[in-house]
This record gives structure tokens, C-alpha cells and sequence, in this order.
């Protein structure tokens, strides 16, 4: 179950089973307790606009000092909708933030380094959290249409087993606040592409074709091995409540990003 979090202006998301293994600190945040302005009001952890930089350092401060995360230890990935999968280790703390961006392509990143935080970015596309919490890896994956068609979610299980052993039955993965069947109206052969990877179910025809995209992705993990009881989804559309989320369908490009964070303690 996802809980809202609340301290002051300051709002996010956290998953109750993950909090329960006692193993990680994560958040997923808003756009809620920040101190950047304007369209970017108020908690913009983006980078590549006309943001402030020194406000979005504060943003990242604010929410990493909430769930105890030193935020200049973050690493940030690179997301390009392709569907690259990176180890990530110590090694690679402070890219993106105090050092620079050194990958190309990263919608996802596993590690299983204590005190190694990671982060994925969205505002309507899906970030999908991942711990294993008998081997002790956790992943982030940001799941577009692209990267979910190609499978990113069920790459990552993959990558979790064969670099560090995991059984998917293992793994617990939380499907986080996104744009929803509701909202996500797309044409013809994106929706066909959508029907042939995941079957009829994942697509409502109303004047146009809408896509399920968190079913789409329920469908690849348990087609790896995922346990459905092991699958927790949000519910949250971020087109319904752009009020509590950037979306880029509600604001096309004037507007901020929220993250996931993840790291193992």
C-alpha cells in the first residue's frame, strides 16, 4: 500500500511493505514542500530547465533530508526511453548531482550497496521499484510507453537474478504514481503495438484507444516470475492530480519533475 507522507508543505509517497522489511529508505515524491517557483512550483528535481539550479539543490536537500538520504550521494540516471539497465555501485555516487552526468542512456539502475542512493525521474511516465529482500538489491526502472513495450520492467528482474541471484518470487515491486488508462489516449499503432505485446486487456477504445500501461507492466513482471501478490500499485494517476504532480500530458514541458529514490540501509 503507498501512504501519503506529510510534513508541513512537504509531500510524498512511501510503500508500506518495503518500509515493513526494515531494509530501505525510498520515497516518491510530489511536486509539494519545494521552494522552486512558477511553473516548477514547488519541489522541481530537474535540472535541464529554466529552474534555478541552487532551487532544485534545495528541492533535493528538503526531500533526501526527510527520509535521511545524503543528497549529494544521489545517482541519477540518464533517461532516454531506451531500456539499458546499470549496476550501479559506489563508485557512481554523486553522478549527476556533484559530478557530471556520465551516462548516455539509463532508465534503470540496480544495486546492492548499502548507502548507495538512486533515483528515477517522471511526470506521467512510470517509475517501478524493485527489493529483494532476501539478497538485498533494490532497482528503479522509468517505464514510457517505449521502455515499457520493451520491457525494462522485466529486464530489470532479470538483471537482479543474473548479477546478484535473485528470485523473482522474491522481489517485491511497487508500481508508482502515473499517468493511467483514464488519461493515456494514444493513436492507432501505438495502441497496436500495445495489443500485440500485452493482448487485448490493456487497451479501452472510447472515440480514441487509451493504454493500460501499469497493467501492461503487471503483465511482463509476473510473465518473469513476479508474484502478483508481490506487486503493489499505486493507483495514483498523475493526469488526475496534477495538483500533487507534475504532468507533462496536463503541461506539456513547463513543468518539473518528481522522482523515485531508493537505498538500501
Amino acid at each position: 500500500m503507498f501512504t501519503l507522507r506529510e510534513k508541513g508543505d512537504l509531500k510524498y509517497y512511501q510503500i508500506d511493505e518495503f518500509l515493513k522489511t526494515g531494509l530501505v529508505k525510498h520515497c516518491f515524491t510530489t511536486r509539494c514542500g519545494g521552494v522552486s517557483k512558477g511553473e516548477y512550483s514547488s519541489l522541481n528535481l530537474r535540472f535541464n530547465c529554466n529552474d534555478f539550479r541552487e532551487n532544485v539543490l534545495d528541492n533535493y536537500k528538503i526531500i533526501c533530508d526527510e527520509i535521511d538520504v545524503d543528497y549529494k550521494n544521489l545517482v541519477l540516471s540518464k533517461q532516454v526511453h531506451e531500456d539499458n539497465v546499470f549496476v550501479i555501485t559506489s563508485k557512481d555516487m554523486g553522478n549527476g548531482i556533484t559530478k557530471s552526468q556520465k551516462f548516455e542512456s539509463c532508465d534503470a539502475m540496480i544495486t546492492a550497496e548499502r548507502g548507495v542512493p538512486i533515483a528515477v525521474f517522471s511526470a506521467d511516465c512510470v517509475p517501478v521499484c524493485f527489493l529483494d529482500a532476501k539478497k538485498s538489491v533494490i532497482g528503479l526502472a522509468h517505464s514510457g510507453w517505449k521502455g515499457t513495450v520493451a520491457g525494462i520492467s522485466q529486464k530489470v528482474v532479470n538483471k537482479m537474478h543474473s548479477e546478484f541471484g535473485s528470485n523473482p518470487e522474491d522481489i517485491l515491486v511497487g508500481i508508482g504514481p502515473s499517468i493511467r488508462e483514464c488519461h493515456f489516449e494514444v493513436g492507432a499503432e501505438v495502441a497496436d503495438v500495445f495489443r500485440d505485446n500485452f493482448g487485448c486487456d490493456v487497451i479501452s477504445i472510447k472515440e480514441k484507444p487509451y493504454v493500460d500501461m501499469q497493467k501492461s507492466i503487471t503483465l511482463q513482471l509476473i510473465s518473469v516470475g513476479i508474484l502478483e501478490k508481490n506487486i503493489i500499485d499505486s493507483g495514483i494517476c498523475t493526469y488526475c492530480n496534477s495538483d500533487l504532480f507534475f504532468s507533462h500530458r496536463v503541461t506539456g514541458d513547463k513543468r518539473g519533475l518528481q522522482a523515485a529514490i531508493m537505498q538500501l540501509v
